[in-house]
């Protein structure tokens, strides 16, 4: 129960942080560009750590489960803000 607790917890974590960023970046058109630029880094690094799944479960001494949930919460939450971004009109 502890662990979904925390997977559940990092989930709202980074879509209330990625809809806030978003948010930010429909304020100001250089801010815009800068958040596209982070969301492209991130989509890289989340791609990075599917690919390389075993070397960092390994490293991190989590559960496989736990990993992939972490993966695909993130990437369900930071969608999240990219609605953000492309509902800003």
């Amino acid at each position: 129960m502890t662990r979904a607790t925390a997977t559940l917890n990092t989930f709202v974590m980074v879509a209330v942080a990625s809809s806030l960023v978003t948010w930010l970046a429909t304020l100001h058109p250089t801010a815009l560009h800068f958040i596209r630029a982070l969301y492209a880094l991130t989509l890289c690094l989340w791609a990075l750590g599917w690919i390389l799944d075993d070397a960092l479960i390994a490293r991190f001494k989590i559960d496989v489960l736990q990993y992939r949930g972490i993966l695909v919460g993130s990437g369900v939450a930071i969608t999240f803000g990219l609605g953000v971004i492309l509902c800003r009109s």
